[in-house]
């Protein structure tokens, strides 16, 4: 069966090149993913030798000794991974689609092979095998194109600032072999369930005139379909009671559930769907619309198959950046909300505020309370592990002058040594509740134990940690200060030009709140850019491309049906407008049934998170999206209209009799 497998893939190039540019471009995806992300694996860490060290003991009597000052990589390689991810997903989903659709339109030459006694299990191993004749030249082509991309990868991490260091491409031979697997793994499950409909086709089908199956929809797409679709909907139904930090695995893996359940079911409703949105069109009396209308709903399988790659990337996109626009748009209301300071203090040279210039800017005229978080790097003991922890020293009662901060339990009054403040979530996570005992060490210290003093609700604006302000001589500056004024005080603008010219314009800038928050949530918008490019903008190629070669397959079946309507009198001119309808209609459905499937998981996840004195925004990256479906909309008419200018080149009579 592996000969016959060769030979079938070089037969039926046209089918079979969509799938090779797919899984090509789909290794190189995760190949550049492995390589950088090792690259951030390579970055050189302190060790205990020449780097402070802490040691503390957990509640089960294990010691733990932890290092400080390593680099924090954790936010590059999330993104990474996540890009990963994406990638994988799409690929699977893609190649998954184009091999049933590849059997779909190969159901006679199946049924020749069973004719002249060929098993079912033999046609299995056919169609893995073509899969794997595939993937072989696929993952060495993608994993090439891998080794020339990651350097590129890497120097553009590098100018974003999404990596705290610089990254240095490190060994391609491990990344490069994980995408080569990768690839053959993908291949081998994209074929696994097209080699089980394969196999069960009957002797009879050879006899069979049309092209695409009349069994829509076998038991294992069904089964698998119905179960994405009850996983889907429990997960983004439990989502809004889960708090913020769960609901955002639930939303997004909910909504790809629910995606991938709606393009396995895609055949039972799509047809109808699109059937619904040319209505006008049949009612009318063009001849290429009701062509249109006809051929998509009794081509089913083929318009589910044409629907599908543009259904999955718009839903994967849209809930990922979605989600990601939403979180960053809470987190910027909920801190805009919560500050009641009308100034905030900032260092010119971004070493952070010394204790001489936040002493001045208390006692300046007009101040009534200043707050600043001092940063410290802290490891804390659990009952069966121990972790680093950001911590922050500051002036609790001075904080909840200048911040909106709900005291849940003890009082906001001035920590003494001995004692620490632990944010809602901290309590929350382990269990800590006032006057419950809390051991943690500083790096280069002793371990200590502490007692809870207050457990404080203060959103993200409050660290999980907060330490007397005594401990500010083993923290880090404060990168800002929010300033409290007194009611009878001079307006905000001119208060921080008098404040700024007693503390030095060449030392502080100050600058009202609300300028300030303007300027930090550009900043964001910039970093929130670049990593929705680093995890969506290769997919989205892949997506357009895996869009064009799924057209071309349709098309390189549809010789004999074009040439047919030629016989009967159809013009060109009406054929072409017959594809660009097809194309217009599937691809705008499957914009449709994304746009339903995100507002379902974003509604999910916006009602998970809670904003300090008003409603959590919305963000949706409308430009990223529309001009993704833009880009589906062009990609999909130009293609169908270059495949149907090709198939009406060829003689009518000549098309009908060839063998396709």
């Amino acid at each position: 069966m592996w000969r016959l497998a060769l030979r079938s893939v070089r037969h039926y190039w046209a089918l079979y090149l969509g799938t090779l540019v797919a899984l090509t471009l789909g290794v190189a995806l995760v190949g550049v993913c492995a390589t950088t992300l090792a690259a951030t694996w390579a970055v050189h860490q302190p060790s205990t030798a020449d780097a402070p060290t802490v040691t503390l003991t957990d509640g089960s009597g294990t010691r733990h000794t932890l290092v400080g000052g390593t680099v924090d990589m954790g936010g590059v390689q999330s993104v990474l991974a996540m890009a990963g991810v994406v990638s994988a997903f799409v690929t699977v989903f893609v190649i998954a689609g184009t091999c049933a659709f590849s059997v779909a339109l190969r159901r006679r030459d199946m049924g020749l092979l069973r004719l002249v006694g060929a098993a079912g299990h033999q046609v299995r191993r056919l169609v893995i095998g073509e899969s794997v004749a595939v993937a072989v030249p696929a993952s060495v082509a993608g994993c090439a194109a891998a080794a020339v991309a990651t350097p590129w990868a890497v120097r553009g991490i590098n100018g974003t600032g999404l990596s705290p260091v610089e990254l240095r491409p490190g060994p391609l031979g491990g990344p490069l072999l994980f995408a080569a697997g990768a690839g053959l793994v993908i291949a081998v499950l994209g074929a696994l369930a097209a080699s089980g409909r394969a196999a069960r086709v009957g002797p009879t089908e050879a006899l069979r005139e049309a092209d695409l199956d009349s069994r829509l929809m076998t038991a294992g797409r069904t089964t698998f379909g119905l179960l994405l679709l009850v996983a889907g909907a429990v997960m983004v139904a439990i989502a809004p009671g889960a708090g913020a930090e769960a609901a955002t695995p639930l939303a997004l893996f909910g909504t790809m559930s629910l995606t991938l359940a709606a393009a396995l079911l895609g055949p039972v409703y799509l047809p109808r769907l699109v059937k619904v949105v040319l209505a006008p069109v049949r009612w009318t009396s063009s001849v290429s619309g009701r062509l249109a209308v006809d051929a998509v709903t009794t081509s089913r399988r083929r318009t589910a198959s044409l629907v599908g790659p543009v259904l999955a990337i718009v839903a994967i996109v849209g809930i990922f950046t979605s989600v990601m626009a939403t979180t960053g748009a809470a987190t910027e209301a909920d801190e805009r909300h919560r500050t009641v300071g009308q100034l905030v203090v900032e260092p010119i040279s971004g070493e952070g505020l010394t204790r001489a210039e936040l002493g001045r800017l208390r006692t300046a005229p007009g101040v009534q309370a200043v707050s600043a978080l001092a940063p410290v790097e802290l490891a804390v003991a659990g009952p069966y592990s121990v972790w680093k922890e950001q911590g922050a020293a500051t002036d609790l009662p001075a904080l909840t002058r200048t911040l909106h901060i709900t005291v849940v339990e003890g009082t906001a009054r001035t920590l003494r040594p001995g004692t620490v403040a632990v944010s809602k979530e901290f309590a929350d996570w382990y269990g800590y509740h006032e006057g419950s005992r809390l051991t943690y060490g500083l790096f280069d210290g002793e371990p200590v134990t502490v007692r809870v003093a207050a457990v404080l609700d203060g959103g993200t604006v409050v660290p999980h940690l907060l330490l007397p302000a005594t401990d500010s001589a083993v923290a880090s500056p404060p990168d800002h200060a929010t300033v409290l004024l007194d009611d009878d005080a001079a307006s905000a603008p001119a208060a921080a030009a008098r404040l700024a010219a007693e503390l030095g314009t060449d030392r502080v800038r100050v600058t009202p709140t609300a300028r300030w928050f303007d300027g930090s949530a550009t900043e964001q918008e910039r970093l929130n850019r670049l990593v929705l490019l680093v995890l969506t903008g290769p997919a989205c190629a892949y997506a357009l491309i895996a869009v064009a070669s799924t057209l071309v397959m349709s098309y390189s079946r549809r010789t004999r049906e074009i040439a047919g309507m030629r016989v009967v009198g159809v013009s060109r001119a009406q054929l072409r407008r017959m594809a660009l309808w097809e194309t217009l209609t599937t691809t705008l459905t499957g914009v449709g049934v994304a746009a339903a499937m995100v507002a379902v998981g974003l509604s999910a996840y916006r009602r998970a998170l809670d904003v300090f004195g008003g409603t959590v925004p919305l963000s949706v990256p409308w430009g990223l999206l529309l001009a993704l479906v833009a880009a589906c909309v062009v990609v999909a008419v130009a293609v169908g209209q270059i495949a149907t200018r090709q198939l009406l080149k060829q003689r009518e009579v000549a098309a009908l009799a060839a063998r396709e």
